[in-house]
């Protein structure tokens, strides 16, 4: 990210001198924790993320549908896709559409997120938030039939119990809740973990809102039990990578639950 800040956002030397900036780049990296968690920040002074290049890019690889209305945050975001870049050249440093993604990916293994905000022609600030605990998460367990399954807290907006007009299905993009003018869509568990549910009328189950990055889609479960602090333990290679799952976890009873990874949830969802 460095390197990215170095050949992507610091101009010139002529560049800069025309600009009225000092002709030396400055790029700073800090740490520090804050709220549980050690936050890293890389800052440049550069010319900041050009908006319409990233955003026509996108749009060239298929990425975004053209006129579709996106916040500024989605679209930097856009640069964790693999194989977009908006470099002028391809070099031995970037151009290739590659590394941003792999960050993405790796900062979200540890249960981390990664924000962007950018000026035209002041820089921009890349800042990674990690928990501090890599090992143990405040988690709330929920029942699908009889098996259980943790959420991490920090991922939770509220819980509800919908009623049939909040319920709709949208040609191409599955079922969705209407809830407070959003639309979010509905994931059914029981269908990614071939779970048996109590029923599967939402109306007498309960929905649980997550949120990861701005998105957020609702959790169709049977019931909620208590929160806990729980171990996160690995599943072994054979299972590593699997998605919507991070790990898991040895109950009180001796039995496993597994705890739900929301990015990959999220990634599922919008498929």
């Amino acid at each position: 990210m460095v390197r990215n800040s170095a050949d992507h956002g610091v101009e010139s030397t002529e560049e800069r001198i025309k600009a009225g900036k000092d002709p030396i780049g400055r790029i700073e990296l800090r740490a520090f924790h804050q709220a549980g968690n050690v936050v890293i920040e890389i800052e440049d002074d550069g010319k900041g993320l050009d908006k319409e290049r990233i955003l026509k890019k996108a749009i060239d690889n298929g990425l975004v549908e053209s006129g579709h209305d996106l916040s500024d945050e989605e679209i930097f975001k856009l640069i964790f896709h693999a194989g977009l870049s908006t470099a002028q050249k391809v070099t031995s440093v970037s151009g290739r559409g590659v590394g941003m993604d792999v960050v993405k990916k790796n900062i979200e293994a540890l249960r981390g997120k990664i924000d962007i905000s950018s000026t035209p022609g002041k820089g921009s600030t890349f800042t990674i938030r990690l928990p501090l605990t890599l090992a143990i998460i405040d988690g709330q367990i929920v029942t699908i039939g009889n098996d259980r399954y943790i959420i991490p807290i920090n991922s939770i907006v509220r819980t509800l119990r919908p009623e049939a007009k909040q319920l709709s299905s949208v040609q191409n993009r599955g079922e969705m809740l209407v809830e407070r003018g959003q639309l979010l869509p509905l994931v059914r568990l029981y269908k990614l973990f071939g779970a048996i549910p109590k029923t599967k009328d939402p109306t007498e189950s309960l929905l649980v809102i997550v949120e990861e990055n701005n998105k957020k889609c609702c959790l169709l479960v049977d019931e909620l039990l208590g929160q806990q602090q729980v171990v996160i333990k690995s599943l072994g290679d054979s299972l590593a990578g699997t998605k919507g799952v991070s790990g898991g976890a040895i109950m009180g009873d001796g039995k496993i639950s597994l705890i739900l990874d929301i990015p990959g949830l999220m990634e599922l969802a919008q498929n």
